[in-house]
């Protein structure tokens, strides 16, 4: 059971980082408080609760101390928000919200492109918000009037997203990490530095280890030259980033650039954590990648790059991305065809489900009920039914695989190279699908789908996993979430939006303004 005291640090928590988060990515332009699934803001607090919070508490009265489960429930309340003022919702969404209409000129005729497919209750529609959101308003306040429909709107179709991975969290939380046993190699490190310590100590066994501060004090003394060295050039840079391309300019070679390499001390250390079998796919497949390109340009063969946001990678690898999720959903489901058989009976048992965060019969209804309202939203926006039940079940399953790969694999940030609506256009082609279903799906995908580095589903299952390994009641996770995002929502939009009219877009250094 949480306790009222971390339950209400968390709260703290989560303000904290909605307002703290559009500040250091687009006005600082400094770490991002969150890029990854291991991310910075929150293992940044929980050690400083850690280290500081518990060291000053444990000399007042030994009782006082903040316990494991306490941590682990400020800990997941804050890795769920940290997405949402970054790339789940507020970074990507709002800006795109506006960016149809301020960039819109005679010479690219968006306006008569797509304009009349988006409705004026989707997007703020006030010539002179949109004209500050850009620019800085003189009065720095935010034109609510333009934005309360929008906002309204695109937070509940985030519920809506959210609920549906949340329902398949639970779903699937008992098989992979009961049955299956999945490594979950990102959850070693939050879970060591929260572990109860012995005796009066404020630190347990794992914070005492002479190895563990050699190599952070390693990697931090590259990090803080590298550092001083982006502000103060005079200051010697280690460098980490290295490139095989000038070696590669003549064909065929140079069909494999870009062939960076760079070298991070956070990744070596969750490689440790790995098996060797997977370790090893992790740079064959990559390789194997770049020796397809080497095969394709030896022969003759044309190899376009994706389209869009997708434009970093080959066509031909985004279409075997498509096939092996394919191939890697039906796998999925067949290594869990007795969990889910188990599913089935306990529905039709009416059996309560005590080790789960949600009964199974709840987190079913709230699979469909999320999944129903995220189609009723894209019809109302302009989407055809079809259309908007394919990419609602489609970005499902990729959320699923995602998961699988970050809770299995330890991979820090997951990046797709084709979205639900590149699959449709190679099934149908774009002359089927149409100019409105093009026109909603972008701005859905700019907002939710293009960059996954912070996907909310890999979160929602790592915390599963910590509350099994301190064996706290999951009950009271359906809690945390919900108030977290409840909070985190709203929270986002004003701390992004009172930036940006403070500021003005144009003169903040991200590039999701541009």
């Amino acid at each position: 059971m949480i306790t009222l005291r971390s339950f209400l640090i968390g709260i703290i928590c989560v303000v904290a980082i909605c307002a703290v988060t559009p500040y250091s990515n687009h006005y600082v332009d400094g770490a991002y408080l969150s890029s990854n699934h291991l991310p910075l803001g929150p293992l940044f607090i929980i050690t400083i609760l850690v280290f500081v919070v518990n060291s000053i508490l444990i000399r007042i009265s030994p009782k006082a101390i903040l316990s494991q489960t306490e941590l682990v429930t400020i800990w997941s309340m804050m890795v769920l928000a940290v997405s949402i003022p970054s790339k789940s919702f507020a970074e990507y969404l709002l800006p795109d919200l506006v960016a149809p209409y301020y960039l819109a000129t005679a010479e690219n005729e968006w306006q008569d492109l797509f304009h009349q497919y988006i409705p004026s209750w989707l997007v703020p529609s006030d010539n002179k918000a949109i004209f500050y959101f850009y620019r800085g308003s003189p009065v720095k306040s935010i034109p609510w009037r333009a934005w309360e429909k929008p906002l309204l709107a695109w937070s509940i179709y985030a519920l809506g997203l959210y609920g549906m991975m949340y329902c398949l969290s639970v779903i699937l939380r008992k098989q992979w990490i009961e049955h299956e046993k999945l490594t979950f190699p990102l959850v070693k490190l939050p879970s060591e530095i929260m572990k109860n310590p012995e005796g009066r100590s404020a630190l347990n066994s794992f914070l005492k280890n002479h190895s563990l501060w050699i190599g952070f004090a390693i990697s931090s003394l590259i990090h803080i030259f590298n550092g001083f060295n982006a502000n103060f050039p005079h200051v010697p840079r280690i460098p980490m980033q290295f490139s095989l391309d000038p070696l590669l300019t003549e064909k065929p070679w140079n069909s494999i650039l870009p062939l960076p390499i760079t070298i991070q001390p956070s990744v070596i250390g969750v490689s440790y954590l790995l098996t060797l079998r997977v370790s090893f796919s992790v740079w064959f497949f990559y390789l194997f990648y770049k020796f397809e390109c080497f095969i394709a340009e030896l022969f003759g063969f044309h190899t376009p790059n994706s389209p869009g946001e997708f434009g970093f990678t080959k066509s031909f690898a985004s279409h075997q991305e498509m096939g092996a999720f394919v191939v890697v959903t039906i796998f999925l489901l067949w290594k869990a065809k007795g969990h889910l058989k188990e599913i089935a009976k306990s529905i039709f048992s009416k059996t309560n489900n005590p080790d789960e965060p949600l009964s199974y019969r709840w987190a079913l209804i709230g699979l469909v009920f999320s999944t129903v309202l995220q189609v009723i939203l894209s019809q109302f926006m302009g989407m055809t039914f079809g259309i908007a039940v394919f990419i609602a079940l489609a970005f499902g399953v990729m959320s699923l695989i995602f998961t699988w790969q970050v809770s299995s694999v330890g991979i820090l940030r997951v990046d797709s190279t084709f979205d639900p609506m590149m699959t449709l256009l190679t099934i149908l082609g774009g002359r089927r699908i149409g100019p409105a279903n093009f026109t909603i799906d972008s701005i859905q995908a700019r907002g939710f789908r293009t960059d996954i580095s912070q996907l909310p589903m890999p979160t929602m299952m790592s915390v599963f996993k910590i509350y099994d390994d301190v064996k706290a009641n999951k009950k009271w996770i359906s809690l945390c979430f919900v108030v977290t995002i409840l909070i985190a929502l709203p929270l986002s939009s004003y701390f992004f939006l009172s930036l940006s009219y403070k500021y003005g877009g144009e003169n903040l250094s991200s590039w999701n303004y541009r």
